[in-house]
């Protein structure tokens, strides 16, 4: 059937016969980043305030306040190419 427009705020990869041929390959390749993100580097919090999770504008809903992080690359990931 068809999706009112009221259940459906937002489709980035549109939806029926539209929908975008390369939805899989671009959902599989923002996991394998961030997995390849966590495994390697070493991340941490700059300073020890507390996350201030208030959402900003925009379509994204980005964070109103940037979390800021140190990374800095693992000891045993340091020789990859």
């Amino acid at each position: 059937g068809e999706a009112s427009n009221k259940s459906l705020k937002m489709l980035p990869f549109g939806v029926g016969r539209r929908r975008c041929p390369g939805e899989t390959l671009a959902l599989k390749m923002i996991g394998l980043t961030l997995a390849s993100l966590i495994q390697c580097f070493e991340w941490e919090r700059v300073g020890y305030i507390d996350v201030d999770m208030t959402e900003g504008h925009g379509l994204t809903l980005p964070m109103a306040v940037p979390l800021e992080a140190m990374i800095a690359t693992r000891e045993s990931m340091a020789p990859l190419s």
